[in-house]
């Protein structure tokens, strides 16, 4: 019972820092949302670097008679990717790219959501009015983001900056919901 405890206790206090960090973080992007898009390249990169070299060790791992050579491929471009992101001209690249790629994300979206929308239709559900008119929105803002790549940046940045804020808030929320639980356990094993 007491190695529970103090897991818990650990937990709850972890919660809480990571929540109260997070929120910073989050705030922060609000506030720099240009600059953080060099902090997401980086992070790509980072994510790249540690998904291609698990992927070698995986080959490495595995029997010979099980290898992959396209496990062995896939692992060596993406770490050699990673590098050239991380430490050549990589991040300068994604970091202009990224705008580009989410208003590219943002309009193929939304011309998903007008074809889906005629299906909706074509099976008689009232909804599809709806869902055709976000999937006009959503393709124009795309198509308006493809131009203004700037305004297409902020908008990444606030978005993550606010999950970021979310999830924080949340952490926070979790902290206080452990401690009124490890209370009751306290006072019921009192008891």
């Amino acid at each position: 019972m007491l190695i529970m405890k103090t897991v818990l206790k650990s937990m709850k206090w972890l919660l809480l820092l990571s929540g109260i960090f997070v929120v910073i973080l989050g705030i922060t992007m609000l506030f720099t949302p240009l600059e953080n898009l060099v902090t997401l390249a980086i992070f790509i990169g980072i994510s790249m670097l540690i998904s291609g070299a698990s992927e070698i060790v995986s080959f490495w791992n595995e029997k010979k008679d099980n290898r992959s050579g396209w496990m062995l491929a896939s692992g060596t471009v993406t770490a050699l990717f990673a590098v050239w992101v991380l430490f050549g001209r990589g991040t300068e690249a994604l970091t202009a790219i990224l705008p580009f790629a989410f208003a590219v994300w943002v309009m193929s979206s939304g011309i998903m959501r007008i074809v889906g929308s005629m299906a909706i239709k074509s099976e008689g559900s009232n909804l599809w009015g709806w869902i055709l008119t976000f999937g006009i929105l959503g393709a124009a803002l795309g198509f308006l983001l493809l131009f203004s790549p700037i305004l297409s940046a902020v908008i990444i940045s606030y978005s993550i900056g606010l999950m970021l804020i979310s999830y924080g808030i949340d952490n926070v929320i979790i902290f206080f919901r452990l401690k009124k639980i490890s209370d009751h356990i306290r006072d019921h094993l009192e008891e």
